[in-house]
């Protein structure tokens, strides 16, 4: 064994501490082992990388599969990437083809997940390539209230499918409002141009009463 500074007192050790261009190597031809960085430390900071770097680093970048772990334990750890940049770009899993990306508690998390939330015009992209998706939004067993679109100034929304059709359903009971707070502009419903199809209007078989200009 090799000890350094191996002292139950306060002390210092300086490994490449000059002002050249130093190159240090810490367990850099091994093959197996461990490698541990202030593994017991309850109180301290650690630094690693220069504050001012321009060169690269790298973490676990290894054509082996591994496991990369960044604040796994039990602890209510505050993870920050990227936070203080105002420029450059942070990717999340760009070269993956197969896999999973979680992002989120899968548990029973209570806090808040914010997107995107920055008061700057933004384009913002979900399943927005040629591939064929699944998207799913709040569709779980919960009571979820789901807000879609701003009535904010000259905000719009625009509803799109191709030939397998829209549907839109909901509970057996319920309310169904259709934009009440209208008062002036046109409501359409229906092809406006050269529409071949048929249209039913309220086409149950139980007992309905159907108000048509009936205020």
């Amino acid at each position: 064994d090799i000890t350094l500074g191996s002292s139950s007192g306060i002390n210092n050790v300086l490994i490449g501490n000059g002002t050249g261009a130093s190159t240090v190597n810490i367990s850099n031809g091994n093959i197996a082992g461990a490698v541990n960085v202030g593994a017991a430390f309850t109180t301290g900071t650690i630094t690693v990388g220069g504050t001012a770097q321009t060169g690269n680093m790298t973490l676990g970048s290894s054509s082996g599969a591994n496991a990369l772990v960044i604040a796994g334990g039990s602890g209510a750890t505050t993870l920050t990437l990227a936070n203080v940049q105002t420029g450059g770009s942070v990717s999340i899993g760009a070269g993956m083809t197969t896999g999973t990306v979680n992002v989120g508690g899968t548990g029973a998390q209570t806090g808040t997940m914010t997107i995107a939330g920055g008061t700057g015009a933004q384009a913002i992209n979900i399943a927005n390539s040629t591939g064929g998706k699944t998207v799913n939004l709040a569709t779980g067993a919960g009571v979820n209230v789901v807000t879609i679109g701003s009535t904010n100034g000259a905000s719009s929304l625009t509803l799109q499918y191709g030939s397998g059709g829209f549907i839109e359903d909901g509970a057996a009971t319920g309310n169904v409002s259709l934009f009440p707070s209208i008062t002036s502009g046109t409501f359409n419903i229906g092809g406006t141009g050269a529409n071949t199809g048929t249209a039913t209007i309220f086409g149950g078989t139980g007992a309905q009463t159907v108000n048509i200009a009936n205020s």
